[in-house]
Order: C-alpha cells, then structure tokens, then sequence
C-alpha cells in the first residue's frame, strides 16, 4: 500500500488554513510544504538520500518542523537525539545506529539545492524514523517506526478523541522522543495545527489557549501538576492528554473539579505513542484508568504484564509469539479498562512482600505537603530492600518521617510504608519528563 506524501497532500487539499504555530508566528500548509521542498533540495545537495539515516539534534522549532518534513521527501531515516544528551550519550548513540549524516548544525546547510525529484508516496512498511527510547528504566535503545505505525496511530487517536478541522494542538513536549514527534506527524496527517513551545511554561499554556485557541494538549504528570499548581485555567480544552506515567488520583480529581477534560493515556515508543487512552465521558467514573484499546490495539495480560499487539507497534519490537512484552504490570477490569500499577522491573520485595511502588506513592502524593514522590526499594540487611520515599515538599515545609508514616497509616499495609523518606528538591527525570526511577537507585 502507498501512501502519499502527508504535508504535501496538505498543501494541495488545504493550502490555506494554518499548519503550524510557532514563536507567535504562523504557516500554512503551503507555506511549510514550500519550506519543506526546498530544504530537502539543500540535504540533497549535502548528501543525504533514500535510507540513510541522518542524526538531528535540535530543540523543538519552526526550523526543526521543516527539516522533520525535508527528511521525509529525501526519503531519509531521522533519528532525533536530545539536546540534553552529554557529548558521550549522543556519541553513543550515533554510533550505534549506523548514522550517515549528523545534522548538528542545521546552519551549515548551503542555499545549493539539488535539483532531483523528490518523493512523494512512501510504503507503509517503509521506515520513517528510529527514536531513541526515554531510558527511565536503564539505558536508551532505538526503535525503528514506519509510516504504517505512525499512520495508524494517528488513526487510533482520532478514533477516540476525534478530529476537527480547527483543531489546534499543543505540543510543549520534547520533539526528539514520540510524545512530541507523533504530534508533528497527526497533525500533518490530519490537516490540523500544531501549537509548538520549545519548552513548558504554565504561563505560556494559559496564554496558547488564550490567544492561539489550543483546544488539544499533550503533557505529562509533572505539567498537570504545575498547571494546578499556578491556578491555570484549563477548563477551555475539549481534551488534555497526560501520559508518560503513573498521574495522581487527587490530581485528576482536582483538574476535573475545576472543569478541565482531562484523560490519562498509555503508551510507548515501541507502539508509536498510545495505545490507550480514556474517554473524555469515563473520566470521571474512571480516574486511575489509562482507558480502551484504540482501534487496531490489542491489549492482553500474561503474568500480570501487558501484551500489545497491532499495525502501531514496531516489527522489531514483537517478541517470539508476536506479542510485545512491554514490561508494565497491569490489569483490565470488568469493563476492558486498562489500569497500569508500574513496571515488573521496579517491583520491590519487602520482608517477603512484593510492593508496587506506584501505590505508595499515589497515597504519597494525598499529604498536603508533598507535590511529588517517588519510591524505590534500598537493599537492606533486616528487610531485603527497604522501601525509601523520594519527595518533594511545598516550601516551608518541614515533614519528617514519623508523620509520612502517619499519614500512610490505615491507608497502606505495615509493610508498604515507607521506611525512610528523604526530602529533595526536585525528582531526575528523562528528557521526555518521566520519573528516572534508576538514577534513585545509585
């Protein structure tokens, strides 16, 4: 199956309406495919052809925007790399995908443009791009996405959330990690706009739904609850997306207490964003759900682990049975709602007892002193490993552990309750935003 080249079909179908906003400026579809075509005679000209797969490391941009569209009709593989990366991760990283061209300087392209035709329709097993995964759980490994996978995961979330023209999506995520790339993808695919920040700032949201008409967000945990925090009116959306993580009951409760259409949704690299999310109309009767299957994902538990299998998720991925193992622990309920408890590899024994770490900390999480926590087991001589809280505490505040362990009582079993508590500035998080459980454990 073919498919054609998704801006430039844009610009044929809907040459005018907005594209992408960026730095309080806007383009149209005709505009970023013009853009597009000529960038992509430049990489020509520099060398970069069908297969090769070319490094890009940049921050979210207009220019970045162009060069991800470029690539595309060059034919070419991107492999987006972090600009939080250290020279040594990003060495690693180069080297072991088999990098033809490193685009670190994007300046350094030349007005020269080659004069080739470029493509317009690509496979749907053709490979689009190979993404570095977020590395919360150990080092970062690349998986490779096609146009297939990307295609019907635009699919999936259209199906749940729908799709209006007018739609204006923001993306305050990193572009070099799915979470923010699928949203450059959608959005061409579907002949909507993306609202792009180079990074996140409550004010900056409250001002994008204000003045550009955001009326779709993207975020993770950590974004909702700073945005609660600060008193931001996120009532105006007709959905906010927070994926990349376990989201605190009273959060969600409280988001949706203030009017805003919040739904948790769950996904990975490996199938090309999500693979469910909760309907807006269940969020309520289902907080702490991660929702449905999207349409073409199929879900299944083995051993307490999800299973996912369908056209979003990388060929590379699947395991022997042609399932992907994805090393979450969850459960389905009566309904075929998805609720994900953790990872299999963050399970902590205790005394004896297996702990999910998540659970304590959304009870964590309840005590009005703390904003965030997270929760690892430390070896220890008497229990095996010690359950050891990590928080975050409002300024001012002097919280100790006796009444951590108070306020745990009654709502934890003797041995879910934290042992030590340790109070920090803030939690190491990935590039993507997600808890970086590991760098705890160290």
């Amino acid at each position: 199956m073919k498919l054609d080249n998704w801006l430039a079909q844009r610009a044929q179908s809907c040459p005018d309406r907005i594209a992408l906003i960026c730095d309080g400026e806007s383009m149209t579809y005709a505009e970023l495919e013009e853009e597009a075509v000529h960038a992509a005679r430049r990489l020509a000209a520099w060398g970069v052809r069908r297969g090769a797969t070319v490094a890009m490391n940049m921050g979210p941009g207009k220019n970045k925007v162009i060069l991800i569209h470029a690539l595309m009709k060059t034919g070419a593989v991107l492999l987006p790399i972090s600009p939080k990366l250290s020279q040594e991760e990003r060495a690693k990283a180069i080297e072991s995908c088999g990098v033809s061209i490193d685009l670190d300087e994007p300046e350094r392209l030349t007005r020269t443009e080659a004069d080739m035709p470029l493509l317009g329709e690509h496979d749907m097993a053709d490979p689009h791009c190979r993404i570095l995964t977020s590395g919360s759980t150990g080092r970062p490994h690349a998986v490779s996405l096609s146009y297939g996978n990307h295609l019907f995961s635009a699919m999936g979330s259209a199906f749940n959330i729908g799709v209006d023209p007018s739609d204006r999506w923001l993306c305050a995520l990193p572009t070099s990690h799915i979470s923010g790339l699928s949203i450059v993808m959608r959005s061409a695919i579907y002949g909507t706009a993306m609202v792009l920040h180079d990074k996140f700032e409550p004010a900056a949201v409250a001002e994008a739904i204000d003045r550009d008409g955001v009326n779709v967000i993207s975020m993770v945990s950590t974004m909702l609850l700073r945005l609660l925090d600060e008193g931001v009116d996120i009532s105006a959306p007709r959905a906010i997306l927070v994926g990349g993580g376990p989201v605190p009951p009273s959060a969600l409760n409280e988001a949706l207490d203030r009017g805003a259409r919040v739904i948790q949704t769950y996904g990975l690299t490996e199938t090309c964003s999500q693979v469910t999310t909760l309907e807006v109309s269940e969020a309520r009767r289902k907080v702490g759900s991660v929702g449905r299957p999207l349409l073409t994902s199929h879900l299944r538990i083995q051993g307490g682990e999800v299973l996912v299998q369908g056209p979003t998720v990388s060929a590379g991925a699947l395991d022997a049975d042609g399932w992907l193992h994805t090393g979450d622990v969850g459960r389905i309920d009566e309904d075929g709602f998805l609720f994900v408890q953790g990872r299999t590899d963050e399970m902590i024994i205790t005394g004896g007892e297996n702990v999910m770490p998540g659970e304590v900390e959304d009870v964590l999480v309840q005590h009005p002193e703390i904003v965030e926590a997270a929760v690892v087991g430390r070896p220890d001589p008497e229990w095996q490993q010690a359950i050891t809280a990590f928080v975050v505490v409002r300024e001012g505040s002097d919280l100790d552990l006796d009444q951590v362990r108070d306020h745990c009582e009654g709502k934890l079993a003797a041995y879910k309750i934290p042992k030590r508590v340790e109070v920090v500035e803030e939690l190491p998080k990935t590039p993507s935003g997600k808890l970086h459980r590991a760098a705890l454990l160290k």
